[in-house]
């Protein structure tokens, strides 16, 4: 006998009906949704009940939800809320705490899935690879490190330009920096040893306590490595070999595995895979960069997936789940048909239809009223009488939740622009930083091959033109020094804005949604006494005589 999800076809949150499974992983279980307000799907993911019992599990949970809201990027799969709600089970109504997160929906396949099929050609790998490189540059500006990078989450949409939409998931590990400059707390979670055999960086396995996003670099390049020739960078009978070899053994070079691959291409990739931080790109910017000048061709290939030469032939996809809603567990004590009307259900009626859907079966219960003989009793007039206070105060709490959504999309909306908005002006200044920290460090190393050759110059004359060099070197210095300056200004200044306005707009949508919750449970007892007085009438229209 299949055992049945007990989730399947309940409202969670007063506002998400689980239509599906999606899948399911060691933490928790990924559902499709249809929000009951707005009719848009969504993936929620539930944190597992034995997990969901410990602090520190709901922690490690929710610090994903906190990691997305600060970045806020086109290849990043958005969470739009996230929260704990109670829920009833079983005939014991045994109570049960739900800790979740709602995920726009990608109706996509894994990168992982794909290369199921085999390894991919350079020309569909680097789009993909240029923009995970662009959603890991604004995560790590945004003080944010994923330290889970690899195929598995890396989701694909294809667009009928032939090029992938990258959406990176699941930063259920990530690493918050910078916490003090938000109302976040702490995270409780210690940093132990993360992510996936194979595609952790050997930093991690040393214990080095100063992590950045050079780290997720080298998953990247692991992930590359491993679309391009079908296999990882070492030879490990198992997963502790894959912990440990990065630490001794240098990875079988690219062009060994995949010998048609571009030879500069495969440069850049062997260099994401340095055991050394500091021998890889030095950021993620630093990494788009690479990769351009090593495929010519993306030149005119945004960061988005999408050419900039000309208007994407992709318009958009919407996406309608056509299957019908599975049977709710909710007890639902009236379900008899009135001249072929069912009375409506909470959760599968939208909550601004309510009281249209229950005018509609009351009028059918009227005409089999009406064609008694008999006058009836006091109690049903009083239930009668009844009807219309209930029916009144569904249509305003209806409207009142009507009127809060409007608030929280509104919100929603607002947000997702000023995040955008200062994400791409940090996204541009911290490029041009990127670029000048490189340039600063080349000139560094043109001094001392200048001062080390004036010092061993014999002859005084050519001394003098290299002493006279080295201090135009010097000066080129100092400007690089003060643009840098000048640069990592305006992004913190920038920052430390998206952070305050991050923060105030989530305690505004959580008050909004906090109100909203609350409607709603107000609503599901106006309707569960309605079902009640309904379920009397009922049986006093169908009752002989």
């Amino acid at each position: 006998m299949v055992d049945v999800d007990p989730l399947i076809g309940r409202t969670l949150a007063g506002r998400y009906r689980l239509i599906s499974c999606l899948g399911t992983g060691g933490m928790s279980a990924v559902y499709l949704s249809r929000h009951a307000l707005i009719d848009r799907l969504s993936a929620i993911k539930v944190l597992k009940q034995e997990l969901a019992v410990h602090p520190e599990h709901r922690e490690r949970f929710l610090r994903e939800a906190r990691a997305v809201n600060r970045i806020n990027h086109p290849n990043i799969v958005e969470i739009s809320d996230y929260g704990e709600a109670q829920m009833t089970f079983g005939p014991e109504k045994a109570r049960r705490d739900l800790v979740y997160l709602v995920m726009e929906y990608v109706p996509g396949e894994t990168l992982a899935r794909l290369l199921l099929k085999g390894p991919l050609p350079e020309t569909r790998l680097v789009p993909i690879a240029l923009q995970v490189a662009s959603a890991l540059a604004r995560a790590h500006q945004t003080g944010v490190i994923h330290r889970d990078v690899k195929p598995e989450n890396v989701l694909l949409v294809s667009r009928r330009d032939w090029v992938d939409l990258v959406k990176l998931t699941d930063f259920g590990v990530a690493k918050i920096n910078h916490v003090a400059r938000t109302s976040m707390p702490a995270s409780g979670v210690s940093d132990q040893v993360v992510g996936t055999p194979g595609f952790v960086a050997p930093e991690y396995l040393v214990g080095e306590t100063e992590i950045d996003g050079r780290a997720d670099l080298y998953s990247l390049g692991v992930v590359m490595y491993e679309a391009l020739s079908g296999a990882l960078p070492f030879d490990a009978a198992g997963p502790a070999d894959l912990l440990t070899m990065p630490l001794t053994e240098d990875p079988v070079p690219l062009l060994t595995r995949a010998p048609m691959v571009l030879p500069e291409l495969a440069t850049v990739v062997m260099r994401c895979l340095r055991r050394r931080p500091d021998e890889r790109p030095r950021d993620a910017f630093a990494l788009i960069d690479e990769l351009r000048a090593a495929a010519p061709w993306t030149r005119n290939l945004a960061l988005d997936g999408a050419f900039s030469s000309g208007p994407s032939r992709h318009s958009g996809s919407s996406v309608v789940d056509s299957r019908p809603p599975a049977e709710s567990n909710e007890p639902h004590t009236l379900s008899r048909a009135i001249d072929g009307v069912l009375p409506p259900k909470l959760g599968d009626v939208p909550p601004s239809k309510l009281g249209a859907h229950w005018r509609l079966y009351h009028s059918a219960l009227d005409r089999r009223e009406a064609g008694r003989a008999d006058d009836p009793p006091r109690d049903v007039r009083e239930g009668l009488a009844r009807r219309s206070s209930l029916l009144a105060a569904i249509d305003t709490v209806t409207a009142r939740i009507v009127a809060r959504q409007e608030e929280l999309d509104v919100l929603a909306t607002r947000g997702r622009d000023f995040r955008a908005t200062l994400g791409r002006a940090i996204d541009t200044l911290a490029h041009d930083l990127s670029r000048a920290h490189s340039l600063k460090q080349e000139l560094k190393t043109k001094r001392v091959d200048l001062h080390l050759r004036r010092r061993n110059e014999p002859n005084p004359a050519l001394a003098d033109v290299l002493l006279w060099e080295e201090a135009a070197v010097d000066d080129d210095l100092r400007k690089s020094t003060h643009l840098t300056a000048d640069l990592g200004y305006q992004i913190a200044a920038l920052q430390d804005e998206l952070f305050r306005r991050n923060n105030g707009h989530e305690a505004e949508a959580h008050r909004t949604t906090g109100a909203i919750e609350g409607e709603m449970g107000a609503l599901s007892t106006l309707h569960r006494e309605l079902e009640i007085l309904t379920g009397e009438l009922l049986a006093y229209v169908q009752r002989p005589g």
